[in-house]
């Protein structure tokens, strides 16, 4: 929000109009979502940009809920995108997402995301990077689940996840983890109301033809305003995209993927299929 007000003035003239803020750098992490978002700076800086009052007190509530929120930042060695990703979360009205091959982390459970994580730095190629992803391994655990009390509460976001049907397929932590899993999706997919998961069957008109494996939008505010696109890179780091025309496209595939995805009640269905299949 802050870069889009920005817009094409430079970081040394707004630094200048409105020294509070601190320096360049401090600056660009804000816009960035990158360092503990003051709402006195915000407010002097959407002050100092013209922006709507509508604009203004959505962006202070919004920093008002986020303190509600503990444990947000994200672990050591998160890229910028991600830490960004963190941030924004946390103020979201609607997140939407695809995902191929992985169940999203929102709805992971411990141990599922464990053997993610722990699959993932054994098979670095480098030792010294290997030996650095094992010890993170508990951090970004707890972060994990850390995220999803965001789904939680009178004030969580409209939730909305598409999964491939490879995600229910592809077993992650052997049997009972997968089963457990499963269970997990159904139970969510049952009981919360603000979560809408949707299965893609491998049949389905547009299965295959996701624009990314696993990209998830964003929207801070009602209406178009301040909407992003992540896109997940092998489970560390990614990119965020803030080009309109570029989350256009992403919005359109993503739209697609979900009137092709089965319904509620064939989701419910297609779970309770696989949760079979695994129970002895």
């Amino acid at each position: 929000m802050l870069l889009k007000y920005r817009g094409n003035r430079s970081q040394t003239d707004v630094i200048a109009a409105v020294p509070e803020v601190g320096s360049v750098a401090t600056l660009s992490r804000l816009e960035n979502a990158n360092v503990e978002m003051k709402p006195e700076k915000v407010l002097a800086l959407l002050r100092y940009y013209e922006a709507p009052q509508g604009d203004i007190d959505e962006a202070l509530e919004n920093l008002e809920r986020a303190k509600e929120t503990p444990g947000w930042a994200p672990p050591r060695g998160s890229s910028e995108a991600f830490r960004s990703l963190s941030a924004i979360e946390t103020n979201a009205k609607l997140i939407r997402g695809y995902h191929e091959t992985n169940v999203p982390g929102m709805l992971q459970t411990r141990a599922y995301a464990q053997a993610l994580m722990w699959d993932f730095a054994r098979k670095q190629p480098d030792e010294g990077r290997r030996r650095q992803l094992e010890k993170e391994v508990h951090e970004r655990l707890e972060f994990r689940m850390r995220r999803q009390n965001l789904l939680d509460g009178d004030r969580a976001p409209l939730y909305e996840a598409v999964m491939a049907e490879s995600c229910l397929r592809i077993q992650r932590g052997g049997r009972v983890a997968m089963r457990e899993q499963l269970r997990h999706l159904y139970n969510v997919a049952e009981n919360k109301p603000r979560v809408r998961l949707r299965v893609l069957l491998d049949s389905a008109p547009s299965a295959g033809s996701a624009l990314h494996n696993a990209m998830t939008l964003l929207k801070p505010f009602d209406g178009e305003r301040g909407r992003l696109v992540y896109l997940e890179n092998r489970n560390r780091g990614g990119e965020l995209i803030t080009d309109e025309a570029e989350i256009e496209a992403y919005m359109a595939s993503l739209d697609d993927l979900w009137v092709d995805a089965c319904g509620k009640e064939e989701t419910m269905d297609v779970l309770k299929h696989y949760i079979e299949k695994l129970t002895d």
